[in-house]
């Protein structure tokens, strides 16, 4: 397993530049070189430190719910397409080939997956605020890199991608089952999405075959 260590709470595109700097600075130093770095929230971003991530191996650790909580308070505080343009910069910083590793930031906020999906698609709350195109419509992901987010790149970002992350022969057996394909559905009908089993280890610890 990978030593690694967790940056975390950088919310702020100043304290995020502060973090990549000392990093950046490490590195040149020939220091932490075997760790495996990640910025928890990495929230706000100024647009010259996006490709920063992927350059320094500095892995983008993020919560898709915190945007659509967030998003009213973002625009009156930061401004609608100033600052707030990168914040919760996903498709940026996916662009540029970073790690991005999502989580919850439970019990802040809520552990449900289903939600953070839904808000990394959409950008959007239950009831459709902002509108159909959602918060910064540029910043959406599809499912499928919602999924992988959630999936590989949270293994990875915890080391552990040579035994979670993915249903591959050789790693753990944990997967979960929903009751409908989240990858077809229209995005905003992925919160109608069900939990119908659970295995873990390859043993059912939640739902089965009959139920």
């Amino acid at each position: 397993m990978a030593r690694r260590l967790a940056v975390a709470h950088e919310r702020a595109d100043r304290a995020n530049r502060m973090v990549l700097d000392a990093l950046e600075a490490s590195r040149k130093a020939g220091k932490g070189l075997h760790l495996r770095h990640r910025i928890e929230h990495a929230q706000v971003l100024d647009p010259h430190d996006i490709p920063r991530f992927v350059e320094l191996g500095v892995i983008p650790s993020m919560q898709p719910i915190h945007a659509t909580q967030d998003m009213l308070l973002s625009d009156k505080h930061w401004g609608s397409r100033s600052r707030s343009r990168y914040a919760y910069a996903w498709r940026s910083l996916q662009q540029t080939s970073a790690p991005l590793a999502f989580g919850s930031d439970a019990p802040v906020e809520t552990p449900d997956v289903i939600q953070g999906i839904h808000a990394a698609v959409t950008r959007c709350r239950a009831d459709g605020t902002p509108g159909v195109d959602g918060w910064i419509p540029e910043e959406r992901l599809t499912v499928e890199e919602a999924v992988w987010a959630y999936t590989v790149g949270a293994a990875y970002a915890a080391g552990q991608e040579n035994e979670q992350g993915s249903i591959t022969p050789g790693k753990l057996a944990d997967l979960t089952i929903l009751s409908q394909d989240i990858f077809r559905v229209n995005p905003m009908a992925i919160l109608e999405t069900d939990v119908t089993g659970t295995v873990v280890g390859g043993e059912f610890v939640y739902g089965g075959a009959e139920g």
